[in-house]
């Protein structure tokens, strides 16, 4: 009786441990041209592991070749249209895979550098660093919905604030300096604003010097459909660091968030 038991348990134990395996890693590159003719440079930075780390890079030149590391050098032998492959492995052994098409003339100058289309990260939704940050879409001051799955690609700052709060208008400078520091390498700021007046909200950035960011008003009249309020954002200001996949990275005050936070993701 005990023995079937423990057995039970163990089976138990092993769906739930199942029920929360580890994802497996995300493969992204893009190319541009080398130095010299029919030279590429491929550079998989873009490649992440929602929940580790990546450990190998190993590529697939299509030309009969291949190479490893997140960033390498290869100069083809003519010119033609090449299939790149990256296979990428994280600490668990999972693996991941990218294919994209390389084109190099006959003078060989290299086709335009690929620009990657990001997925969402198959992680599960949440609040918690290392979810998939909740979908949502709301309006901008001129009445343009945006959604957060537009700024996939993106590193994106996400702002919970109101014009009304003294500590919210504290925090902006930092909010600032950290997009101004980052974003030409892809970092926008997403301020989601539960304010009934949303014209003196988006003048109040205007006047300030925050015309940059991208202000979101979450109507107050819709209640617990509130986009706070399904972010559990009880008090403001709060932030969110949410990556080019989709995934939070930060969770907690604005003033908290720091260099070290956004870099491994940019």
């Amino acid at each position: 009786m005990l023995r079937a038991f423990g057995i039970t348990i163990l089976i138990l134990l092993t769906a739930v441990v199942g029920a929360f395996a580890a994802e497996g890693p995300i493969a992204q590159f893009t190319y541009s041209p080398g130095d010299g003719p029919y030279a590429v440079l491929f550079d998989a930075s873009g490649s992440t592991d929602p929940d580790g780390e990546i450990t190998s890079y190993q590529w697939t030149f299509g030309d009969g070749t291949t190479g490893s590391g997140e960033k390498v050098a290869h100069t083809y032998p003519a010119a033609g249209s090449f299939s790149v492959t990256l296979v990428v492995f994280d600490t668990a052994h999972a693996t991941a895979t990218a294919t994209e098409t390389v084109t190099i003339a006959a003078d060989g100058t290299v086709s335009a550098p690929s620009v990657p289309e990001f997925a969402r990260a198959a992680v599960p939704v949440g609040l918690n660093v290392g979810n998939a940050a909740p979908e949502f879409s709301l309006t901008d001051a001129a009445g343009k919905v945006h959604s957060l799955s537009d700024y996939l690609g993106k590193v994106v700052i996400l702002e919970f604030w109101r014009v009304g709060c003294p500590h919210c208008r504290a925090t902006m400078p930092h909010l600032k300096e950290l997009y101004e520091r980052y974003k030409d390498d892809g970092l926008v700021v997403v301020l989601v604003t539960p304010d009934w007046n949303m014209a003196a909200t988006q003048s109040y950035l205007d006047q300030n010097g925050y015309s940059d960011f991208i202000n979101l008003w979450d109507d107050p009249r819709k209640g617990d459909d509130q986009v706070t309020a399904k972010y559990k954002v009880w008090t403001v200001p709060h932030t969110l660091l949410i990556d080019r996949h989709g995934v939070i990275r930060y969770t907690g005050y604005p003033n908290k968030l720091l260099d070290s936070n956004i870099v491994p993701w940019l």
